[in-house]
């Protein structure tokens, strides 16, 4: 179990250099990206990388939050399976915390009408 969790942990960290993020929404706390190179399609199931990148430090002093995610395109809705918080902006600097989540035991999360999560979701189920 250990060695799967340090081969996940490499994985995650490893992608943030590779990643081609593309801009899909600003605001007044920063930039919210997808991969969309990571985006795994297995009926309306989608699994995508996405980076949220701040103008200031957040909770954690993160400056950036690399995400991985599960979206149900046909009953809107969507889960974290993981969450990388980092020191610099855009994936980069020393990462400070990785928080994994078990797939079978996360609950699903409603996409909430007319939000930044809306667009996101629509984004990535219109691929």
């Amino acid at each position: 179990m250990k060695k799967l969790l340090t081969i996940l942990i490499l994985a995650l960290t490893s992608s943030r250099a590779l990643a081609e993020w593309t801009m899909i929404q600003t605001n007044d706390n920063g930039n919210m990206y997808i991969d969309f190179d990571t985006l795994q399609k297995s009926g309306d199931l989608v699994r995508i990388s996405t980076l949220n990148d701040y103008y200031s430090s957040q909770q954690k002093g993160e400056l950036s939050s690399q995400w991985k995610e599960l979206h149900d395109c046909k009953h809107k809705k969507f889960k974290a399976l993981a969450i990388n918080d980092y020191t610099e902006n855009m994936g980069n600097g020393k990462l400070i915390l990785t928080t994994l989540f078990n797939e079978a035991e996360t609950a699903w999360s409603d996409v909430v009408l007319y939000s930044v999560g809306e667009l996101k979701a629509n984004i990535i189920c219109s691929r």
